[in-house]
């Protein structure tokens, strides 16, 4: 054998060897500094609340009185919760979508009236200061008690302007006895069953 033919395995690097190297200590160290950092969050944190995602409050729930004092119904904070995105703060609604509340004949007529829209819910086109309103009310009756309905209707009906009677839990009382879960209402469905407004 002559040098040449063995040149080209001189030239080859040697074969690669796994080293004996082991993990720096410094990655153990972080690695078991996190690992007693998670499991002492976690259990300083037992029997705390959860607070998910953004932590916001959750809105407190209006407690139930028709009575005055320190546990009475807000109507203002119902209808700011539950009818203001359509009939707006100011009561005036959107126009061609959502009517006004504020100087509403349909409001401010029978209290019956109103219940009924507010209790069963309301459908099919109706005129409220010579413009007309073709959209859907929902029923409030599964999501509000009685009595914040009646704050509600209260509410709305002194507000704006607005000068009409309080509506007592009675009238939202006989209503449920009297109709009980009937549905949606159209404009003259509570004309000819209370009147015209």
């Amino acid at each position: 054998m002559s040098q040449n033919e063995h040149r080209a395995q001189r030239r080859e690097a040697p074969e690669p060897e796994e080293g004996s190297r082991g993990v720096p200590k410094l990655v153990i160290a972080w690695i078991v500094l996190l690992l007693i950092w998670g499991v002492g969050y976690y259990i300083w944190q037992i029997g705390k609340p959860m607070l998910g995602g953004d932590s916001r409050s959750v809105p407190e729930q209006v407690v139930a009185s028709t009575e005055g004092g320190d546990n009475a119904i807000d109507g203002g904070a119902i209808y700011n919760a539950q009818c203001s995105a359509c009939h707006q703060a100011t009561g005036q609604g959107i126009a061609g979508a959502f009517p006004p509340l504020a100087d509403s004949e349909w409001l401010l007529a029978d209290p019956n009236i109103a219940v009924s829209i507010v209790h069963d819910g309301l459908q099919g086109p109706i005129e409220v200061h010579g413009g007309t309103y073709a959209g859907v009310m929902p029923p409030f009756g599964g999501n509000l008690s009685n009595a914040e309905i009646a704050a509600v209707l209260t509410h709305v009906r002194s507000e704006w302007g607005n000068d009409a009677s309080a509506v007592d839990l009675d009238v939202v009382d006989a209503h449920e006895d009297k109709y009980g879960q009937r549905g949606p209402w159209t404009a003259e469905e509570l004309t000819a069953e209370f009147g015209a407004p």
